[in-house]
């Protein structure tokens, strides 16, 4: 009989030959399994790469930061100086325009100085007036104390007349005496005891008149001081006038040289406020004059100014030139927060306490000019950013031994990742 042959299906075949072929695949050596590709491990090297990179980057930003403070919230300060009118008048001319560029002493602005050249010619005849009177007062002066000096002359011509007729008068009263001793013994007669009586009555009377003279010489002596203190006193009264007309002349010539308004110092016109033909007063700004002469006024975190001290370099980045950077230093600290000095300060014991942090004004001063000639004019408001040095940059042990264990690690991580995975059936 024939032997039966039993057939089996494709399908088993097929799957006893995949079986076979995969316990065949499994059973090879390790040598024989497929190697990574050279594409797999490019990757992980770049992968690797770029975590080292990550870590450096990251090091040395926190070295930085622990050297360096920055702040967003800073802008350029200045002087802004408001020029007004020093007199009032009508305005006669204008000679600048808006943000014009000025240097100091230039002539600006032109008031209408008629009203004061006539006060300045009044004054200038009062004063002429007052120095011819007081030329009169000098020739009076001179001539009261001529005066005197003519009857302090006669005052002593009279006192030596008197002081003779007093010696005469001794004289004949001492004869008279020694007439009436020789009188009584019978030596002399009696016609010369009268005539020695006589002789000493003249000589007393003559005495008298001359000592009532002397007196009214020093009477006339003493009415000529008085009057020559009196024109002295009219004359100083006078000169008192000169001072004073003087003083009215020099500020009618002061008033007159403030019809010309000049800039005290150079700089840009900005907010001008007065055209030909308007009327001004005392005090009324015409325009401001916004000062080349800038600096930075940066509000920092009082956590940040720990380490910050006047003298620091700084380097300042401007917005308004595409982020230029300007060499600079740390001139000064404020005592305290922008917020105590505001005009409306907080305060804290009342309602309820947050704590915020505190910026801290630091006033910033350029070393190289910032406003040159034919570039953009910096001025108070525009935005700065301002990286202050506080440290040298300080790449510790430590720090260097952290950062390369962690590229280690990682660096190993990232290639081992994927060895040991079993490839796909």
């Amino acid at each position: 009989m024939p032997q039966q042959v039993e057939l089996e299906p494709p399908q088993a075949r097929i799957s006893a030959g995949e079986r076979a072929g995969s316990s065949n695949e499994t059973n090879a050596p390790i040598s024989a399994r497929p190697k990574p590709s050279a594409g797999r491990l490019f990757g992980k090297v770049i992968v690797a790469s770029l975590f080292a990179i990550v870590v450096l980057a990251g090091l040395i930003y926190f070295v930085n930061s622990q050297a360096f403070q920055s702040t967003d919230d800073a802008f350029i300060d200045g002087h802004i100086i408001m020029v007004s009118s020093k007199v009032a008048g009508r305005i006669q001319a204008v000679h600048v325009d808006d943000n014009q560029t000025v240097n100091k002493n230039d002539l600006v602005v032109e008031l209408d100085a008629r009203d004061l050249n006539a006060a300045e010619r009044q004054k200038t005849a009062a004063l002429e007036s007052t120095q011819a009177q007081a030329t009169a007062a000098q020739a009076g002066l001179n001539e009261a104390i001529t005066h005197v000096r003519t009857q302090q002359a006669t005052l002593e011509s009279d006192r030596a007349t008197a002081a003779a007729d007093a010696a005469q008068n001794e004289k004949a009263q001492s004869d008279l005496k020694r007439f009436e001793e020789l009188y009584r013994t019978r030596v002399v007669s009696p016609q010369d005891l009268d005539q020695a009586r006589a002789t000493a009555k003249a000589a007393q009377a003559t005495y008298d008149a001359e000592e009532k003279k002397v007196a009214s010489d020093e009477a006339l002596v003493a009415e000529a001081g008085a009057q020559a203190d009196a024109v002295a006193a009219l004359l100083k009264s006078v000169q008192a006038q000169i001072h004073e007309s003087d003083a009215n002349l020099a500020t009618a010539r002061l008033n007159q040289s403030y019809t010309e308004v000049r800039v005290p110092q150079s700089g840009w016109v900005t907010q001008k406020a007065v055209e030909p033909g308007a009327y001004v007063q005392v005090g009324q700004s015409l325009f401001a004059l916004v000062p080349k002469d800038v600096w930075v006024t940066a509000n920092f975190k009082e956590d940040q100014i720990t380490r910050m001290r006047p003298g620091q370099d700084v380097e300042v980045a401007v917005d308004a030139l595409h982020g230029k950077k300007f060499r600079a230093h740390v001139d000064s600290i404020q005592a305290g927060s922008g917020a105590r000095f505001s005009l409306l300060p907080p305060q804290n014991a009342t309602g309820n306490y947050v704590k915020v942090v505190q910026r801290v004004p630091v006033k910033i001063v350029f070393d190289e000019p910032v406003n040159t000639k034919g570039g953009i004019p910096l001025g108070p408001g525009e935005s700065v950013v301002p990286t202050v040095k506080v440290s040298d940059p300080n790449y510790s042990p430590l720090n260097v031994g952290i950062a390369l264990a962690i590229i280690a690690a990682g660096v190993i991580f990232i290639m081992s990742r994927g060895r040991n995975r079993r490839p796909n059936s």
